[in-house]
């Protein structure tokens, strides 16, 4: 892939992960009529099960996450000699990143594309955590401080396990939205979203990190037969 190709690719999933993610943290201020609405929530009324709603943040915004950080990661490594040339350049094209506001801009770029969807991701895991676990329509209940999604309980009885809002104690098991199989949770809960965080973290660290004498010599080569 060429530069352009990363640029855009990244681009999209940083944008639709920013969108899903900012639409999440409302929803989980009290904007339910964003996110909340697609698991039950009633718009206008207060979040009744936040840590449902921060559970498919943390996997969709997650995978966005991922799928972000690839072509990020790529860019940084192949293109441009110092930071604000290694950060993909979007909607501005032909910018001179070597002046002041080129780098204001690039530096307002990271912050919202990269560092914002970090946040987003991190902060709904958090909540996500909290959240009471139980068995549906039985007697087995497992308290947020007891319990982690990186191995959720299984089913004792054959029924769905569900996520619901913190401190629900021992009432009825109703609520809630449903978790994926026990195996299932770890891997796109948490392997995937660490996945993304983890390849952007290399990826800014990489944007300051100068280039070797290797890199010129493959840039001039590759200029010189093409």
């Amino acid at each position: 892939m060429n530069e352009g190709h990363l640029t855009k690719l990244w681009s999209w999933f940083s944008v639709a992960a920013v969108l899903f993610l900012a639409a999440t943290v409302v929803t989980l201020q009290g904007g339910t009529e964003f996110v909340g609405r697609l698991f039950g929530e009633k718009a206008g009324a207060p979040v009744e099960n936040p840590a449902g709603v921060a559970y498919f943040g943390v996997i969709i915004g997650g995978g966005l996450l991922l799928l972000a950080s690839l072509p990020f990661l790529l860019h940084v490594r192949r293109h441009g000699n110092v930071w604000h040339s290694r950060i993909p350049l979007v909607w501005l094209e032909g910018l001179e990143t070597a002046a002041w506001e080129g780098k204001l801009y690039q530096f307002c770029v990271l912050l919202v594309l990269v560092v914002a969807p970090v946040a987003g991701v991190v902060s709904c895991m958090t909540i996500a955590e909290r959240g009471d676990i139980c068995e549906q329509d039985k007697k087995h209940f497992y308290g947020g401080a007891d319990t982690t999604l990186l191995w959720a309980p299984a089913a004792v009885e054959g029924q769905q396990m569900r996520l619901r809002k913190a401190g629900s104690g021992q009432e009825d098991c109703t609520k809630g939205v449903e978790i994926f199989p026990r195996s299932w949770t770890p891997l796109f809960f948490y392997v995937v979203p660490l996945l993304g965080l983890a390849l952007t973290a290399w990826a800014v660290v990489l944007l300051c990190v100068p280039r070797g004498p290797g890199w010129y010599v493959r840039k001039a080569t590759v200029a010189a037969t093409s």
